[in-house]
């Protein structure tokens, strides 16, 4: 899948004379490892800073997912995230304590916080993680129309895959917008992207050849369309069976 945004405000609190620096925004891909880029700087003038302890957690967990401590190693109990810049041995001399969460998902949208602890103070910042995810091309496909006396087709556009939910507009052949006509859904997919379904009726004696589905994500962006030519299609009515 595509784009993942992942933004980072930072509240920061600490005493002594070191401090937790952020990005503040990242670009990542759904599927793809993402950073929260995050490095440890001197208030004052100190030159020799030393880590004695570092922790990553979710904000109001209790417990921390990803920590380093001096003198025993680095241990993580959550799989997918990881320090992306330790090794396997520990230096309590690299200030750079960046989050790698190896494969970006919808769960990972959330809060998170970091806590430094060294031999010049200590400080503590949140990261907030936002995931957007690009949506499919739509498919777009003429149904025969029950519902409506005044009608006997209707058009189905369906694209998947997308985050945070976003919507489906409707144009006709002279870019005329229909999408107030039309009735659309979102539903939620088991990994949390969104599916839109949206079904434009066409009424008796007012369709046009052509009509294109254009999906926007939720910061009202253009990302895919798909157009259909009416007349190309014919729409065969399903054949009732009768017992003899």
């Amino acid at each position: 899948l595509a784009l993942s945004v992942l933004l980072f405000s930072a509240v920061a609190g600490g005493h002594g004379f070191v401090k937790i620096t952020c990005n503040d925004r990242t670009v990542g891909q759904i599927g793809q490892p993402s950073l929260l880029n995050c490095v440890v700087k001197p208030t004052q003038d100190i030159t020799d800073i030393n880590i004695i302890n570092v922790n990553w957690k979710r904000s109001g967990d209790a417990e921390s997912f990803l920590s380093c401590h001096q003198g025993e190693g680095c241990t993580g109990t959550w799989p997918g995230y990881r320090f992306a810049d330790f090794s396997s041995e520990w230096d309590s001399k690299n200030l750079n304590i960046s989050l790698l969460i190896t494969n970006t998902q919808v769960k990972h949208e959330t809060k998170y916080t970091c806590f430094v602890f060294t031999d010049s103070g200590d400080d503590e910042v949140e990261v907030d993680l936002k995931v957007t995810a690009k949506y499919s091309l739509p498919n777009v496909s003429l149904v025969p129309e029950k519902k409506n006396p005044n009608s006997k087709e209707a058009l189905i556009c369906k694209a998947s895959g997308g985050y945070p939910k976003g919507t489906i507009r409707w144009f006709g052949e002279k870019n005329d917008e229909w999408t107030k006509s039309a009735e659309t859904e979102a539903k939620t997919m088991d990994n949390g992207l969104f599916e839109l379904s949206s079904k434009l009726v066409l009424l008796n004696g007012s369709t046009f050849s052509t009509y294109t589905c254009v999906v926007f994500n939720s910061s009202g962006g253009k990302e895919n369309e798909g157009t259909i030519q009416t007349a190309d299609f014919q729409v065969i009515e399903p054949v009732v069976q009768t017992p003899n």
